[in-house]
């Protein structure tokens, strides 16, 4: 950083209130909220027991908000997002309502104000600091079955219903994130703010730049024969340890002290502190297991076998008993994507990272770990001391599997369930050598793709199945809510077209990495037929709910209408 602050200086006025129009916006794009221009003093006097949505209108102007001007709504003759929009509108009008006269002010100004007013005097306060408005979420996972009855498998999202809270935590992540980033290994991929990459300025790098490399490194090895080991965390927000996690910041800490003197980390610490003692997985999200079970609802929260984090030596029995009230960071919370970066970052530079070496691979994107060299032997010696330093950690993986396991080939035949439901593998070569009789796989699984040795990419067939299933929600959802309140009425060409936009924009991540080839055709071939399939029965049920609005000639037009495919999309962008 050219101009280095510290966080009271990074926590502006400024700072907050753009956090705060970026909240309202969240709740614009979301949901309608109720009239609240005459209820200031009523808000007020219960501020604290507000949802945030409400909490944040309060704060906000709510109606009359400036429009952009045509050209701040374009770049380059297309239109922005309705979120940069919004923004920008929500800005203009705080600044138009700052320029009247005190007596015509707007309500609001003085509770914005004495609200970041509020949150800066926290961050200075040395006083000890809790949160406590945690909200626990469980999102559907899987579906199995306990004794003849359906158990839905859930995952743990976290919300922080307070706005106070939220925006403090908001700030700390953002800071640390800005200060710790030229600490941390270039090819660290996710959560990254804003950075050069590889000489290019304001990336933020994702699982196409994780896909590019991995490409640059099979065009380097050529001919070479490139041996491959996976290693997968076992519920790795839900196994994180506190303690382990406050000695990897301090350890940071240290490190940019050691430049910028007036780095202060206690000021930052105490709002770290009062996140993870907000939360513990052992605490927070099994106790709902219990609950459930009282109540007679089929929903459960997963953790890892208690016995396994002893057998492996993550603790000892007593240590482990003492420690479960410090276990699991918050899934969803702000800074949790930077604790995990900051505490594998650790377990990276004492292993994989601590040597060069041009013929090994390595990458990591969140907890999805890849590695790669030209000798077996090294790539093997790699992964061990990658898994041991995980267990020093106190990080339980996925015990380490060969592919040439009996329950995964048969008669030297690979199982392709049985290979994929593999999380983490022990060393094998990748491709096919008939000079050596090695545990050998065409295919290799990261973050959502499946790539072939001979250079074809295609998406994961788990990664298909989810695409299928969000296709089908979304245009249920639309079949329900839109005809429901009439939202097509007069406009139906344009909804459809940003339906199918939306999906095949946001629908296909990573779209840049793939390119043309016969595995991936026929996959984007399907969803692209799936995909009219049901924009052809949501076009039904619009035109037998609502004839006037769709008549029969619009609805075939619409049919035959030649819709954009995610082949087009993906050749577009490449």
């Amino acid at each position: 950083m050219a101009d280095f602050k510290t966080f009271i200086e990074y926590a502006s006025e400024q700072r907050i209130l753009a956090l705060l129009i970026k909240e309202r916006v969240k709740v614009a794009l979301k949901s309608k909220l109720e009239n609240t221009q005459n209820n200031y003093r009523n808000f007020t006097e219960d501020f604290e027991n507000l949802k945030i949505s409400e909490q944040v209108a309060v704060l906000m102007p709510t109606r009359n908000w400036v429009r952009p001007q045509k050209k701040e709504r374009f770049v380059d003759g297309v239109a922005k997002s309705s979120k940069q929009i919004l923004t920008r509108s929500l800005a203009l009008t705080i600044k138009r309502d700052k320029k009247k006269q005190l007596a015509k002010r707007p309500a609001y100004l003085n509770l914005q104000k004495a609200f970041i007013e509020d949150i800066i005097a926290e961050i200075k306060s040395a006083e000890p600091l809790s949160f406590t408005s945690i909200e626990i979420i469980g999102k559907k996972k899987k579906v199995k079955r306990e004794n003849g009855v359906a158990i839905e498998i859930q995952r743990p999202l976290c919300l922080f219903v307070n706005l106070k809270e939220k925006m403090l935590i908001s700030l700390m992540n953002s800071y640390l994130s800005e200060v710790f980033d030229p600490l941390l290994h270039e090819e660290i991929l996710s959560y990254r703010p804003l950075r050069t990459y590889h000489g290019h300025e304001n990336v933020i790098t994702n699982r196409d730049n994780a896909m590019d490399n991995l490409k640059e490194y099979m065009r380097y090895c050529g001919r070479k024969n490139i041996y491959v080991a996976e290693c997968d965390i076992q519920k790795f927000f839900d196994s994180i340890n506190h303690d382990v996690v406050k000695k990897c910041f301090a350890q940071l800490a240290g490190k940019l002290k050691e430049n910028h003197p007036e780095f202060e980390y206690e000021q930052v610490e105490r709002i770290l502190d009062a996140y993870l003692n907000s939360y513990s997985f052992y605490k927070n999200v099994l106790t709902i297991n219990e609950e459930n079970i009282s109540k007679g609802i089929n929903k459960r929260f997963e953790a890892p076998k208690d016995e396994d984090f002893i057998s492996r030596g993550c603790y000892s029995k007593v240590e482990f008993e003492g420690a479960k009230e410090k276990i699991g960071i918050p899934q969803g919370g702000a800074i949790s994507g930077l604790i995990a970066n900051v505490v594998l970052n650790a377990v990276d530079n004492q292993t994989v990272l601590k040597k060069k070496d041009s013929e090994k691979f390595f990458s990591r994107y969140g907890d999805d770990i890849l590695l790669m060299h030209t000798n077996k032997e090294e790539c093997e010696r790699l992964i061990n001391e990658y898994c041991q330093a995980l267990t020093d950690s106190k990080l339980l993986y996925h015990e380490l599997k060969s592919v040439n396991d009996e329950d995964v080939r048969r008669r030297g035949v690979l199982l392709r369930p049985a290979y994929w439901d593999i999380k983490s593998r022990k060393p094998f070569l990748w491709g096919r050598s008939k000079n050596q009789e090695e545990d050998q796989v065409d295919w290799v699984g990261f973050l959502g793709y499946e790539i072939r040795r001979t250079g074809e990419i295609r998406i994961r067939r788990s990664s298909l199945n989810e695409k299928f299933k969000s296709i089908k929600r979304r245009y249920r959802s639309g079949a329900k809510t839109n005809i429901a309140k009439g939202k097509f009425a007069g406009n139906i060409e344009k909804e459809i077209a940003n339906r199918i936009e939306k999906f095949i924009t946001e629908g296909l991540t990573s779209a840049r990495s793939l390119s043309a080839n016969k595995y991936l055709n026929t996959q984007t071939s399907k969803l692209d037929k799936y995909t009219k399939k049901q924009l052809a029965n949501l076009l039904y049920k619009i035109h037998k709910n609502n004839p006037s609005a769709l008549t029969k000639e619009a609805f075939q037009a619409l049919l035959n209408k030649t819709l954009p495919t995610l082949n087009c999309y993906r050749e577009s962008v490449r």
